[in-house]
């Protein structure tokens, strides 16, 4: 897409050429092809572009949504306490805190040790008693003490039976947990005055056949649409709930409705750390544990998004570990080498921007520059040594792989709220409007108004990072 300011032309630029009319009338099916088109060129709505702009977004009839979550499921269970320690083949007791293993299972210990559960647990007043019988044949076998000590651990492997009339079993897979939230509205408004200046902004769209058309938009109106997309950005990162647990609001408004907002990225990610000076055994590990926990993901997807500072640091943090003398006694030839040019005009080019995991998966780096001159970056404390925002050094590491056939990161829209876009005439219509001879105000000017309900989902909220920089 191109977008060029010029002046306002009435011959060419009519109603059936507006983009402004033609956003009046299909302002849902054409909001997202301008975020995909603008966003392509302009990283101010990295999440925005992520799902409305290339389709990941939905419309529900409600203001509340839910779906399931699946987490990486945990197999293993702590010892509480334990009655013998099977010598001899003699039966054993070990209590554990639920009832997550199953009969006839067998279980291993920390050290290797196999035993069989024999029976259906008992419960123990809050904990469950399981009889097990050692696997090992050796009658002078024994399980060791760390083993059936208080938090020694144990996981389940399979369910070994008699070689005739065995019975089923029962499960013990964890069901997805069901996560329920609300979508929230924000809105914008934009007035101007009746001798406004004639200045659109003209569009070269790509059609179909490797053509394109032009439509237009009054310049200043431009602006503050891609300004409204900048909000909504702050929302989908930023966005805290207004409502507990019940789903009941505290928060109303000046005419007694309640004030919704849904949870931002920020605030479903649940894995949070810190750093003070990265480095790359810190984003080795960092990427290796997240991967490790998307075991049913498909196209494996994670992008580190972040600002100036965070950028810095992920570059210097590799060219530190792979310098042989510190970060500037580079030794690497070739195309991609660090020193240019030749005797006294030398130069140094190249720059960290991906990570490739041993898994084979490869992270890259998205700079974004709410993190940088944002508002949230404006009000926090700057960096001792560079001055910038700690906000710019923020690392937020989101896994946008596809589950069950479905994108990890969404958009939920209100049905017929995707986009609301509409004008109130003064003495003058906004240019693109239907210019009819009434008006509805008698304000010697006009206005344009932007509505959207809408919010973020994180499906899992369990494989993204959330890496702050506490500066020391």
């Amino acid at each position: 897409m191109q977008v060029l300011k010029t002046f306002y032309n009435d011959q060419q630029m009519t109603d059936s050429n507006s983009l402004a009319n033609a956003l009046m009338e299909k302002p849902a099916e054409l909001s997202p092809i301008i975020t995909h088109l603008a966003g392509k060129e302009d990283r101010r709505f990295p999440l925005t572009m992520l799902t409305e702009g290339v389709g990941n977004a939905k419309s529900i009839d409600r203001y509340e949504y839910e779906y399931r979550v699946k987490t990486h499921e945990v197999n293993i269970r702590p010892v509480v306490s334990a009655v013998g320690n099977g010598l001899g083949g003699a039966p054993f007791t070990l209590t554990f805190p639920d009832k997550w293993f199953v009969f006839p299972y067998t279980l291993i210990s920390e050290s290797g040790v196999q035993a069989r559960i024999m029976s259906e647990p008992v419960q123990a007043g809050s904990n469950w008693a399981y009889t097990l019988q050692l696997i090992e044949p050796d009658a002078a076998a024994s399980i060791p003490a760390a083993d059936i000590a208080a938090g020694g651990m144990w996981a389940q492997l399979y369910a070994n039976v008699g070689l005739d009339f065995s019975r089923g079993n029962a499960s013990n897979w964890s069901t997805p947990g069901l996560v329920r939230n609300k979508i929230g509205t924000i809105r914008k408004s934009y007035h101007f005055a009746g001798n406004a200046k004639d200045y659109v902004a003209e569009f070269s769209l790509p059609t179909k056949g490797g053509k394109t058309t032009k439509l237009w938009m009054d310049y200043e109106e431009y602006q503050h649409m891609l300004k409204f997309k900048e909000e909504c950005e702050l929302l989908y990162w930023y966005g805290e709930k207004t409502y507990d647990n019940n789903g009941v609001t505290a928060m109303k408004d000046e005419n007694g409705q309640p004030v919704i907002t849904g949870p931002g990225l920020l605030q479903q990610i649940i894995n949070k750390d810190t750093y003070s000076t990265l480095t790359e055994s810190k984003i080795k590990n960092v990427i290796g544990d997240l991967f490790y926990g998307m075991t049913d993901a498909t196209q494996k997807q994670i992008t580190l998004y972040t600002g100036v500072g965070g950028a810095r640091e992920f570059d210097e943090a590799l060219k530190s570990h792979f310098s042989t003398g510190g970060a500037g006694n580079w030794k690497i030839g070739g195309e991609n080498r660090f020193i240019t040019g030749s005797g006294r005009s030398l130069g140094m080019s190249g720059y960290f921007t991906s990570y490739e995991h041993i898994d084979g998966h490869t992270v890259n780096v998205v700079k974004v520059p709410m993190f940088d001159h944002g508002p949230v970056a404006q009000a926090r404390a700057k960096h001792p040594v560079t001055g910038y925002s700690m906000e710019s050094y923020r690392m937020v590491f989101v896994d946008q792989s596809n589950y069950d056939g479905q994108a990890n990161v969404q958009m939920i829209n209100k049905k017929g709220r995707e986009m609301m876009r509409w004008a109130v005439a003064g003495s003058v219509a906004p240019r693109g409007f239907d210019q009819s001879d009434s008006r509805a105000s008698d304000i010697d000017g006009a206005s344009v108004h932007m509505l959207k309900t809408a919010g973020i989902i994180l499906k899992r909220f369990d494989t993204s990072l959330d890496l702050q920089c506490v500066a020391s």
